[in-house]
């Protein structure tokens, strides 16, 4: 398994030493002794987890933190800041300005891996139920798009002998306007309003053919056609654009 990747920012090597003796057996260290060289480290790695002194020259610990939280391709790393200063009103500030976790120096080195360590599990947790509850809802959104289409062809199979059927028939059942229906089956399914109509048309007239008991003109009027020459000419035009070859078909309208 792969180690996740820490980043120490701090201005004395002392500590930098000491943390990185601490962690480097389940965690790779990176080191960094200003919050300016801690921003190119989190632009060039992937960090898990970042523990930081507050009092540095320069960009400081909380200063390094709110860039941090406030830059979103970062936001989401955890950040430990560490201090002298045991005042109320420096934790305060540095919940303010996002700090995960907040321990005053000197610290117990065993409480600072625990705490790594808890973080770090507290985020794969949360990552986790993130990512579950995205899978629920897109699991949810397919089941009602499926859902969706199965009542489209539900309405068009009950009415498919009605030559009326079209976009403003199916919309109207659907309780939709025209252009809504018309985008959510373009969004759902490579084919228009129409093309699902006429498949389902050509579907019940080839079922009825099967069946060896009407007449063409019968087969075509209670598939939704006029007659059985305007059924014969969508069926060859079906044919066409699927590439397959036609079998022989009557074209008369007395169905003979």
């Amino acid at each position: 398994m792969l180690k996740q990747t820490i980043l120490v920012v701090d201005d004395e090597e002392l500590v930098i030493n000491l943390l990185t003796d601490l962690l480097d057996y389940d965690f790779n260290v990176l080191s960094a002794n200003s919050g300016e060289e801690a921003i190119q480290h989190l632009k060039n790695h992937n960090i898990a987890i970042v523990i930081s002194d507050v009092a540095m020259p320069g960009m400081d610990g909380f200063e390094l933190c709110g860039f941090i939280k406030r830059t979103g391709s970062l936001s989401h790393i955890p950040v430990i800041l560490l201090t002298a200063k045991a005042e109320l009103e420096h934790k305060i500030q540095g919940l303010h300005w996002g700090a995960d976790v907040y321990l005053e120096k000197p610290f117990s080195p065993d409480y600072l891996k625990a705490q790594v360590i808890s973080t770090l599990q507290n985020r794969t947790r949360v990552q986790d139920f993130l990512l579950l509850e995205k899978q629920n809802r897109d699991a949810e959104e397919n089941n009602g798009e499926k859902g969706f289409i199965s009542q489209l062809h539900s309405i068009v199979d009950e009415y498919i002998a009605d030559p009326m059927l079209d976009l403003e028939f199916l919309a109207k059942h659907l309780h939709m306007s025209r252009a809504s229906l018309y985008r959510k089956i373009k969004t759902l399914t490579p084919l228009t309003p129409y093309e699902i109509v006429e498949q389902r048309r050509l579907k019940r007239a080839t079922d009825l053919i099967q069946k060896s008991q009407y007449k063409m003109n019968e087969v075509a009027i209670m598939s939704g056609y006029n007659s059985a020459s305007q059924f014969t000419k969508s069926f060859k035009k079906d044919l066409v654009n699927r590439r397959c070859i036609m079998p022989a078909i009557g074209s008369d309208d007395d169905g003979s």
